[in-house]
C-alpha cells in the first residue's frame, strides 16, 4: 500500500512539472526599447519580454556587463534590429539560430536603421515576430496573431490620424540628430535644421552659433528635444530664444512594457509633430 501511495505521489509531481513546464512564458530579450514593446504587443502574457539596453544607452557602440551577457544566453530568442544599428552585437548574432533581425535588405534608407518609426515596417516586423514566436510556441499562434492583428489596427488608425494632419501643414522644426527619417518621409516632413548632424560627434561652435542666429530669427516654430540630451547644450542654444520646446521620446524611456505599450510609443511621436503645428 505504502509503494501504491508513493507512486502515485511521484506520478502527480511529474504532472504537475509537465504542466508547469508547458505553460512556461516565452523568454525574449530585445535590443532597445521599441522593441521590447513590440514583443510584448505580439507575445503578451505568452511572453517574458526583456530588455537588454536602457532607453539611455546609445544602441550603437554599448559595452555589456556580466549580467546582460547571462540574459542573452538564457533567452529563447533574441530580437534585435541588425548591424547597421547595434554594432556591438553584430559578431555575436550573426548566424545565431535564436536571433531575430529585423532589419532587411527592402528598407527604404540604408542610412537610416530606425525602422521602428515607420509603420508599414513595424506591421512587417510584427509579421515576423508572429510567426518566429508561433514557431517557438505553436500551440499560442492564435494569440499571436490575434495580437498581431489588433496592433494593425490600432497603428492604422493611428497613422492615418497622423496623415491628416501633418500632411495639411508641415511644421517647421530643428531636430536634436538625424534619425526620424523614417517617420517623416511618410507625412511629407523634413527637418529645418538639425543639432547634432553626426550622432557620434558634438555640434561645433560656429554650428550652435548658427543655429542660435536663426532661432533670434524666429526660423523655427519649436525645437525638439530627447530625454538623454545635454542640458548644458540645450542651455547655451536656447539662453534668451523664445521658442516652443517639445519633449521627443524615440527610444521610448517613458512609456511602460505594456500591452498597449507600442501603440503610445507611437502616439507620442505624432503627437510631438502635431504639438509643433499649434500656437504656443
Amino acid at each position: 500500500m505504502r509503494r501504491v501511495l508513493i507512486a502515485c505521489l511521484l506520478a502527480n509531481i511529474a504532472l504537475f512539472s509537465g504542466a508547469s513546464s508547458a505553460s512556461e512564458r516565452l523568454s525574449v530579450v530585445s535590443s532597445i526599447k521599441p522593441l521590447q514593446l513590440l514583443v510584448t504587443a505580439i507575445g503578451g502574457e505568452a511572453v517574458d519580454s526583456r530588455l537588454l539596453l536602457a532607453p539611455g544607452f546609445s544602441p550603437h557602440d554599448a559595452q555589456l556587463k556580466p549580467s546582460q551577457w547571462q540574459m542573452l544566453n538564457k533567452a529563447e530568442l533574441l530580437v534585435w534590429v541588425g548591424p547597421p544599428l547595434e554594432r556591438f552585437l553584430a559578431s555575436t548574432l550573426a548566424g545565431s539560430s535564436k536571433a531575430l533581425a529585423l532589419y532587411g535588405d527592402a528598407d527604404e534608407d540604408p542610412g537610416d536603421p530606425h525602422i521602428w518609426m515607420n509603420v508599414a515596417r513595424v506591421l512587417q516586423m510584427s509579421a515576423d515576430l508572429s510567426e518566429r514566436l508561433s514557431l517557438l510556441r505553436p500551440k499560442q499562434r492564435a494569440l499571436f496573431e490575434a495580437n498581431a492583428a489588433r496592433l494593425r489596427s490600432a497603428l492604422d488608425a493611428q497613422h492615418e490620424a497622423f496623415l491628416q494632419s501633418l500632411t495639411t501643414r508641415p511644421p517647421t522644426y530643428l531636430l536634436p540628430h538625424n534619425g526620424y527619417s523614417h517617420f517623416e518621409r511618410q507625412y511629407g516632413l523634413a527637418p529645418a535644421a538639425v543639432l547634432s548632424p553626426h550622432d557620434e560627434q558634438m555640434p561645433g561652435t560656429a554650428h550652435i552659433a548658427d543655429l542660435r542666429s536663426r532661432l533670434l530669427k524666429g526660423e523655427f516654430e519649436c525645437v525638439f528635444r530627447e530625454p538623454q540630451q545635454s542640458s548644458r547644450l540645450i542651455s547655451r542654444l536656447l539662453s534668451g530664444v523664445d521658442v516652443r520646446v517639445i519633449p521627443l521620446d524615440p527610444m521610448g524611456a517613458g512609456v511602460a512594457n505594456a500591452r498597449h505599450g507600442f501603440e503610445q510609443y507611437y502616439r507620442g511621436l505624432g503627437e510631438a509633430f502635431m504639438a509643433c503645428q499649434r500656437p504656443g
